[in-house]
Parts: structure tokens; sequence; C-alpha cells
């Protein structure tokens, strides 16, 4: 049986009976019943959590708190365990090195960043009294110092970091060889 085409200057009778109306009468209703409900949901999750946010701490009222942190206790060398030993060695001193990478980088934000930052902040140039820049360095030079010992300790990890990778990506022929690292490739 042939398909036949429908000429577009065909339109067909259009029938409304109000079925269409009703439908969406309905589906409107449903949903708006649903988000009733979600909204509902949403005010308890709201006023559950409301609870436990605005609790804070009183000193006068609880003379003790519990911090409750998780700490890690267990010690690199013993997370580090495998079979080859060499591999252990190797891993072991990339780990102590990164761990003291993580520790200077957190002494460097939480103790040097601010003080380099806003040193000399707060006084006008107009305002200045005499001798009062030669305190305020004064006061900084022990805040210099320890940044010189910091830059001093940085500058040793550094170079232990550069001389732990020479000795185990050596290229040299005739240098022997601790561990075939040819395929390995470090994570940043």
């Amino acid at each position: 049986m042939a398909v036949e085409t429908i000429a577009p200057d065909w339109e067909f009778d259009r029938f409304d009976d109000g079925s269409q109306k009703i439908h969406t009468e309905v589906q409107l209703k449903n949903y708006s019943k649903f988000l009733e409900e979600y909204t509902s949901q949403l005010k308890g999750i709201e006023e559950a959590l409301d609870d436990s946010i605005g609790d804070v701490w009183d000193f006068t009222l609880d003379p003790i708190a519990l911090k409750l942190l998780p700490y890690e206790q267990s010690s690199l060398l013993e997370l580090i365990k495998t079979d080859n030993k060499v591999l252990n060695k190797v891993i072991t001193v990339y780990a102590a090195l990164c761990s003291e990478v993580k520790k200077l980088k957190y002494e460097a934000e939480t103790k040097f960043y601010n003080g380099l930052l806003y040193y000399g902040e707060g006084v006008s140039d107009t305002s200045v009294v005499e001798g009062e820049s030669q305190i305020q360095m004064g006061r900084f030079i022990s805040f210099l110092q320890e940044l010189s010992c910091f830059v001093s300790r940085c500058y040793e990890v550094v170079v232990n970091i550069v001389h732990q990778l020479a000795a185990l990506y050596s290229s040299s022929k005739g240098a022997t060889k601790i561990i075939e690292s040819s395929g390995v490739h470090f994570q940043v």
C-alpha cells in the first residue's frame, strides 16, 4: 500500500474536548504537590543543621571541650613496605623529602608571608617621627634572621632533592645502577 502524502494546504479539523486542559491541570497539581513536599524536606534539613551549627562552645558552661580531629600515627617506615629493599629505601627518602617540603611550605605560609607582606604598612611617609623607621627596622631584624635560617634550610632541602634525583636518574654508562628508573615518572 502506498503512503499518501498530505498536501500542505490540508488542515485537520481541530476537535477540542477539554482533555488537554484537564491533563495540564492534573500535571500542574502534581508538580506543585512535589514542590511543597520538597520544600518541607529542605526546611527540615535546614532546621536540623541550624541547631548543630549554632552551638558555640562556651567556657563558662562547659569547662572541658573535646577536639575530635583524626590524627595519623603511623610513620613513613610503617607505610612503605615492599619486597624490594632498595625500592623501600628510595621511596622512604623521597617521601621524607616531600614531607619536609610540605612542612617548609606550611611554615612559610603561616610565619613569613604576612610579615613580609605587611612590613611598613599603616605608616605614611609624612607622619614618620625621627628615628621611628630605625626602631621599626630594629624590631624586624629578628624576623629577618629567622627568615634567613628558613631560606638556608629550604636551600639545603632543594640541594638534597636534586642530589637524590641525580643519583636515581644517573645517565652515565659506567655508573652502577641502584635501581632501573628509565620508566619511572614522579608526580609534581
